[in-house]
């Protein structure tokens, strides 16, 4: 399917189209790059349902959808640091590590990023509705925030578990919403959409054998969360066209680390580009040149 053929949002010629997009950390500025493509492209969101940084990314082009939102998204990304999000304090990462506390990083510089630029104080508020992922600590089960205050909503949604502490909305208290569903394709499924576009980040390590602990650790936890995330198109594509946008071949990028913004931007909105002028058989499929197109041009610029 070509993006033209899906129409504006409003258009009414494929229905109701969703942006579904995932966490992922500093690498989530992929994703600013998707956008522009999308909108580019002439493909509109009607609704947006976010995980994580994925949430963050949705909020702002929730109040702005359009290519100056994108634009403006992308200065944001652009003047971010590592202490903007993950601010490092001898005391309050002590505390976590001698068990007097459940988290080592204080969520208050966080908090005052999406203060600054969030522009709308209920999630309600927003001009394409929003949906927000984050996980019940008692249940473990996905919860979906589409009304309440939006900052509660969204730092509960980047909670990291043991990174930032969980956020009580209510009488409850929430963590992270990859913890439960770090791609929630059929909550976009649930909410009536027939075409969803899937932006998820790419994930440098599972191109690599692990060679560490951590690695190892990385490598299982995000082969869980690539799997399930296949299983969850797998079993929605009857109800809903879908794409999934392809993550490229990104260089050794850590979640936690700005420093490679503008390049990951570029990316996103190649890899996107890429897929929208292929992905002509409407059912989001890439034809295999194409795959191969994207992973030896990322390689040779890695190189």
């Amino acid at each position: 399917m070509s993006a033209s053929s899906s129409g504006p949002r409003g258009s009414g010629e494929k229905g109701h189209c969703a942006f579904v997009l995932s966490g992922g950390g500093s690498l989530g500025s992929v994703q600013v790059g998707m956008l522009r493509a999308l909108l580019e492209s002439g493909v509109h969101p009607d609704c947006l349902i976010g995980t994580s940084v994925g949430a963050v990314n949705a909020a702002w082009i929730a109040a702005s959808p359009d290519q100056k939102g994108v634009l403006e998204l992308a200065d944001i990304w652009l003047g971010l640091r590592r202490q903007d999000i993950f601010p490092l304090s001898p005391l309050t990462g002590a505390r976590g590590l001698l068990g007097r506390s459940n988290h080592l990083i204080s969520n208050d510089s966080l908090r005052s990023v999406l203060e600054a630029h969030v522009p709308f104080e209920r999630l309600e508020e927003a001009k394409v509705p929003l949906h927000v992922v984050a996980t019940d600590l008692t249940s473990g089960r996905a919860t979906i925030l589409g009304s309440g205050p939006t900052i509660p909503a969204l730092l509960a949604s980047c909670a990291i578990p043991g990174v930032f502490p969980p956020v009580t909305i209510g009488r409850r208290e929430y963590i992270d919403g990859g913890v439960a569903n770090h791609t929630p394709v059929k909550v976009a499924v649930e909410q009536g959409a027939t075409t969803i576009y899937v932006l998820a980040v790419g994930y440098p390590w599972l191109n690599r054998e692990p060679t560490s602990a951590l690695g190892m650790a990385l490598n299982a936890l995000t082969r869980i969360v690539e799997h399930k995330l296949d299983a969850e198109v797998a079993a929605n594509r009857a109800h809903a066209e879908i794409h999934v946008l392809p993550a490229v071949d990104l260089a050794d990028v850590s979640p936690a680390d700005f420093g490679h913004t503008r390049q990951l931007i570029d990316w996103g909105y190649k890899a996107a580009r890429t897929y929208l002028a292929a992905a002509s058989n409407g059912r989001g499929v890439m034809p295999e040149r194409a795959r191969r197109t994207l992973r030896l041009g990322s390689r040779a610029r890695a190189a």
